[in-house]
């Protein structure tokens, strides 16, 4: 099966940064069929439905070698002083060519950069298609994601937010919950928008560390942005959230039986 795009990437863009996104042209050449294609590159600022930036951009593989290779390069910088999170999202189509052999760009980091904060890497979360989410909304009917470690200290000036981006064209309801202080806590965001939620706001606890979960009837992009407990623009790290997977976790019988069988034929062999 070929494919003539890739899913488009959605990454966030934070006040006082230089965002720098280079597109990793040797694995894309690698999911080309054949050794010509004409793409086009689009890059899309987005802050509170309004396009702050787009650009399109196009490059060739001709006898496979890159043509204009400077199109895989984007920098945008966020230079508001202000806590005005947008987002980028890149698009990948294929204009001319036969096709890409998988929907998914390759994976790769983005750089922020700032002369006076700590610089960081983040990747990035695909618009749609995600494997884990088709398998959730088919076995339980609903979106669910969540990270493990959430750590809240005020002695030691570190705190997370969530920040969550709805880039789709409907506004989209969600649930936060932490099981273990028994919050349950819902939210809205407006579409092509952000929402950020401090978890201090949320626990309105001086110190404390677990576990939340957050879900819907729809998917929206998740990032845990840790920072300074009292300022939000004095970040350390970027991190994703986790789907919770919908895979089965008991083993079949058979396969259970074939890897006792196995094990025991192995220590065996090595006695």
């Amino acid at each position: 099966m070929a494919y003539n795009y890739f899913i488009p990437l959605i990454h966030l863009g934070i006040p006082g940064y230089t965002f720098t996104q280079e597109l990793p042209l040797d694995d894309i050449k690698n999911l080309i069929i054949g050794n010509e294609a004409k793409i086009e590159i689009v890059r899309k600022v987005i802050l509170d439905t309004y396009i702050l930036h787009k650009k399109k951009e196009t490059i060739h593989l001709k006898n496979n070698e890159w043509i204009k290779k400077k199109a895989a390069f984007f920098k945008w910088e966020n230079i508001s002083n202000k806590n005005n999170l947008c987002y980028i999202e890149t698009q990948v189509n294929l204009l001319n060519g036969k096709g890409f052999t998988t929907g998914s760009i390759p994976g790769f980091y983005t750089n922020y950069i700032s002369k006076t904060k700590k610089n960081f890497i983040s990747c990035g979360n695909e618009k749609y298609g995600n494997t884990r989410v088709i398998m959730q909304m088919k076995e339980f009917g609903r979106w669910v994601d969540g990270y493990p470690a959430i750590n809240v200290n005020y002695n030691r000036n570190t705190s997370y937010s969530l920040v969550i981006i709805n880039p789709y064209k409907a506004s989209n309801s969600f649930t936060v919950e932490i099981n273990s202080l028994k919050i349950k806590k819902n939210f809205k965001v407006p579409a092509l928008s952000i929402k950020k939620i401090n978890f201090f706001d949320v626990i309105k606890k001086n110190i404390w560390m677990g576990q939340f979960y957050i879900f819907g009837k729809r998917r929206l992009i998740i990032y845990l942005v840790n920072h300074a407990f009292d300022n939000f623009n004095i970040i350390s790290t970027i991190e994703h959230s986790d789907p919770f997977r919908a895979e089965h976790t008991y083993q079949p019988r058979f396969q259970y039986l074939r890897s006792k069988v196995h094990k025991k034929l192995k220590n065996f062999l090595n006695n």
